[in-house]
């Protein structure tokens, strides 16, 4: 004795198929995104620390030019 089970029909096994297909780009899909959302997130953690780097070096300068400023103006108004 025959099941119904037995006489599926074959384009709903193909169709079955092609979900299972679809799902498994779209999990390949997604975990692509996910790995370049993290390599992003990395690389902004990276410039950001530089950036904080750059902007104490760039105030040290400032200082400095500041201060070498203030002795030459010292030294221009003694001459």
């Amino acid at each position: 004795m025959t099941t119904s089970n037995e006489h599926a029909d074959p384009s709903a096994q193909t169709e079955a198929a092609g979900m299972t297909l679809q799902t498994d780009e779209a999990k390949a899909t997604a975990a692509q995104i996910t790995a370049d959302n993290a390599a992003l997130e990395d690389a902004y953690q990276a410039a950001e620390a530089k950036a904080e780097v750059t902007t104490e070096q760039a105030s040290q300068l400032a200082q400095a030019t500041e201060e070498v400023l203030e002795e030459i103006k010292e030294a221009t108004e003694q001459a």
